[in-house]
């Protein structure tokens, strides 16, 4: 039960991480496409793509104060919001990176919560338990614990974790496993807990530098929406009948949303034939994975789909892997896909691209 209890504390500060690191990757890929440059001081005289460039690029590495107010929020409310922040800060100043975000927030969370339970105050002082004593103490106390006990440790894996995929990336073998592993964690349960957890990873190393397992994951979430329309021409030209009339439909939107890295367009097909389905995005998605390994390539910014392509250090490549995945996907679909219920679809029904619209939304 306390597992349970730890995970939806992440998962409530993953949902807080998601946009902010979105609308911070967005802002980079939008100075980005105008040449834009990260700077170290910002005046007036600085150019809009620099701006938006150093603002996404100086937000992004907020992580570890998101990761540790979020957590540390959902499990003491409004009384952990000032120490998690706090320490979130000292996470960042100290290198501990997300990683210490993360550690940082369950401590002040449970940390907190326990405190108002055994502090005991007069009547008139209980107005200040949350809002001074509390933070006060539990900054003190967690504050000291990271620096001189917790953090060393933290730090120590941190900089394992990165020179071992420093190492990886610069050895194609294991860049490749390693490639795979992140493209079908990423893309399995189709934005669920899974690919939010794999997103945290990547975005904390992201915020040190390292932009493989981003690139890897932004691409793996597009497999599904792409092989399942190239899987539909592959069934119309072989004259399988593997989509129902409904599932036509609900194609059109699913490839629009794919293109910007939203899966959740392809539900409508997806929940029809589950199991057969999940199988043919762990091909496909492990397989682009494995190239993006191969190829070295890295991203700047967390997501986007398209719209990161100026962000990306090997955009053709990554394209490459994408196409390969969705091919892969798209022929294992011919062979695992359960035949939908209404038995055919129309001849003349086909994907008329002049009828996508942005409507499905």
């Amino acid at each position: 039960m306390k597992n349970l209890q730890a995970k939806k504390h992440m998962m409530t500060a993953i949902a807080y991480l998601i946009p902010f690191v979105a609308s911070s990757g967005m802002l980079m890929v939008i100075g980005n496409i105008f040449g834009g440059t990260s700077v170290e001081a910002l005046n007036a005289s600085t150019s809009l793509p620099d701006l938006l460039t150093t603002l996404g690029g100086t937000a992004l590495g907020f992580i570890p104060i998101i990761i540790s107010t979020g957590i540390a929020y959902s499990i003491a409310d409004k009384a952990g919001i000032a120490p998690g922040v706090v320490l979130g800060l000292l996470c960042k100043v100290d290198g501990y990176g997300f990683l210490g975000g993360l550690v940082s927030g369950f401590l002040v969370g449970y940390l907190t919560k326990w405190l108002l339970k055994v502090i005991k105050v007069p009547k008139w002082v209980q107005g200040l338990l949350p809002q001074l004593i509390l933070p006060l103490l539990v900054a003190l106390i967690v504050g000291t614990a990271m620096q001189y006990v917790i953090g060393v440790p933290i730090t120590w894996l941190t900089n394992t974790i990165t020179n071992m995929l420093m190492s990886m990336q610069n050895n194609p073998g294991a860049a490749v496993m390693f490639g795979l592993v992140v493209g079908v964690l990423s893309a399995v349960d189709y934005g669920g807990p899974i690919n939010k957890v794999v997103f945290t990873f990547a975005a904390g190393l992201l915020s040190e530098g390292i932009g493989g397992p981003i690139a890897n994951l932004i691409q793996a979430s597009m497999i599904a929406p792409f092989g399942l329309t190239i899987g539909y021409f592959i069934s119309r030209g072989t004259g399988k009948t593997l989509f129902s009339t409904k599932e036509v439909d609900a194609l059109k939107s699913a490839f629009v949303m794919g293109c910007f890295q939203i899966t959740e367009g392809s539900f409508p097909i997806i929940l029809n034939d589950l199991a057969r389905i999940t199988i043919c995005t762990a091909l496909g998605a492990g397989t682009s994975g494995a190239l993006i390994g191969l190829f070295g390539v890295s991203s700047s910014v967390p997501s986007g789909g398209f719209l990161a392509l100026p962000g990306l250090n090997k955009p053709l490549e990554w394209l490459l892997a994408l196409l390969v995945g969705s091919i892969v996907f798209a022929i294992a679909l011919q062979f695992l896909k359960h035949k939908p219920e209404e038995q055919a679809v129309e001849a003349e029904e086909n994907i008329d691209l002049d009828g996508l619209t942005f409507s499905e939304f």
